[in-house]
């Protein structure tokens, strides 16, 4: 089964699922993970225009994600 996602999401489930390639990992894992993803608020599905079940990170996953981000970024210039 395809799962459909945004390429943030879908970078996150490969390293949930320890696969580089999804197309190589079980649908069961996958589900669970975005199950899981869903229960935590990080992941939410909604239906594209032609009614395809997608998935994509929510808003507030993508807020933690530019946050690390920064703070990286924020260490990596106090290390120079």
């Amino acid at each position: 089964m395809p799962f459909r996602m945004s390429r943030i999401l879908r970078f996150w489930v490969e390293v949930e699922c320890d696969e580089q390639n999804l197309r190589k990992a079980d649908d069961r894992d996958i589900a669970a993970v975005l199950q899981e993803f869903e229960g935590r608020g990080d992941a939410m599905r909604s239906l594209n225009r032609r009614g395809q079940v997608v998935w994509k990170a929510t808003p507030e996953m993508l807020d933690r994600l530019a946050d690390a981000e920064a703070e990286v970024e924020a260490d990596d210039r106090m290390g120079e």
